[in-house]
């Protein structure tokens, strides 16, 4: 029986789905952080302002529990001069991981694949699919991809975004760099002795946030956390129910001063290294790599996987060989013009930096943007 599928386009909807929504998320074979309710709800409503919701939410019944979300908006483009509507993951850029939710039991060919259909039945709002950091992980990936293929009134495209590394926790699963973390767990020890005090998951959360907060905007002068929109919505983030139990800010502190920290989730099965920062005064002392090491230790105790996320770090290799890819999907009619103009650029700067024209001199050249 074909599932029953409904368009969300008003935020009363949208905030009526929140229950069932996360419940969806906690029985999902691969569930992440960033999927819950409260990441796509509060980056909606304080990053996009200007965009229309298009939540797409398929159930076995019509009354029945949610067997799938695909949690998209419509985000208005130009390019070349012309309009381009944009219909892509609701949480852009702040989020390591997106992709189609799926309830664990749930075949994710169809689920996707009647989305999918649904999609083109509702073509009119909306020119290009552009769906960003999908993970090789989920097979939801490469069941979104096939299903896309077969209609051949599309065009597909994939594009391989970023590497992602994930340490397995449990004892002998990891393929590890021996030698580097032998040394990295002496520093830390060093530092112990020395009075350096390590604190993995802050009890005091609200006393040490403004603190870090600033501490990551010095580290990282592009930090999402001093710009106003993301600001807000980090704020509304870590102030939610729903997500109070999942946060986790670590520090290395020197006399009461943050020498390093790092602000991340945990769920059940998993620690997110999202934002580290560090005081550059502590550079020579290497706090950021001992409480890295901390937490991989902490972490260990009770989850099974350590997700080092987007990049790939040279020191995060020292920790594991394992690594996964985020994927970029871009679905369009074979005969849209607008998709056309929206590709345009991103296809000539691909094609110069395979022709080897230096990145930095794209970037000044404003094709560096993706």
């Amino acid at each position: 029986m074909a599932l029953a599928l409904e368009l969300v386009t008003t935020v009363d909807a949208f905030e009526r789905l929140r229950p069932a929504w996360n419940e969806l998320v906690d029985r999902m074979a691969f569930p992440e952080i960033f999927y819950r309710w409260e990441w796509s709800f509060l980056f909606f409503r304080h990053c996009r302002p200007d965009d229309d919701l298009f939540i797409v939410v398929a159930r076995e019944a019509p009354d029945g529990p949610i067997a799938a979300i695909a949690p998209l908006c419509i985000r208005r483009a130009r390019s070349f001069g012309i309009a381009v509507k944009v219909a892509e993951t609701i949480v852009a850029g702040l989020a390591d991981y997106q992709n189609i939710l799926v309830r664990g039991g749930i075949h994710r060919g169809r689920a996707v694949g009647e989305i999918l259909d649904f999609l083109a039945a509702h073509a009119e709002r909306w020119d290009v699919l552009d769906l960003q950091q999908f993970c090789s992980r989920d097979p939801t990936t490469f069941q979104l991809v096939n299903a896309a293929q077969a209609h051949h009134d599309w065009t597909v495209r994939t594009h391989i975004l970023t590497p992602v590394a994930v340490r397995d926790l449990r004892p002998g699963h990891a393929t590890e760099d021996a030698g580097r973390l032998r040394r990295i767990r002496s520093r830390l020890a060093a530092l112990r002795v020395r009075g350096f005090d390590v604190r993995i998951g802050c009890e005091d959360f609200d006393a040490h946030w403004p603190t870090f907060r600033a501490l990551h905007v010095s580290t990282w002068p592009g930090s999402p956390l001093g710009r106003d929109r993301e600001g807000k919505f980090f704020d509304a983030l870590i102030a939610s129910e729903g997500m109070r139990a999942h946060l986790d800010l670590s520090l290395v502190l020197l006399d009461g001063r943050i020498a390093a920290g790092h602000f991340g989730f945990v769920d059940d099965r998993k620690a997110y290294y999202y934002m580290p920062a560090r005081d550059r005064s502590f550079r020579n002392e290497r706090v950021g790599a001992a409480l890295l090491f901390a937490l991989v230790e902490h972490h260990a105790l009770s989850r099974t996987w350590f997700d080092f996320m987007r990049t790939l770090g040279r020191y995060k290799s020292w920790y594991t060989d394992t690594i996964d890819v985020n994927f970029r999907i871009v679905i369009h009619g074979n005969s849209s013009v607008r998709a056309l103009a929206y590709g345009l650029s991103d296809v000539t700067r691909r094609f110069l930096v395979e022709l080897g024209l230096p990145r930095a001199l794209l970037r000044r050249t404003g094709r560096g943007r993706t």
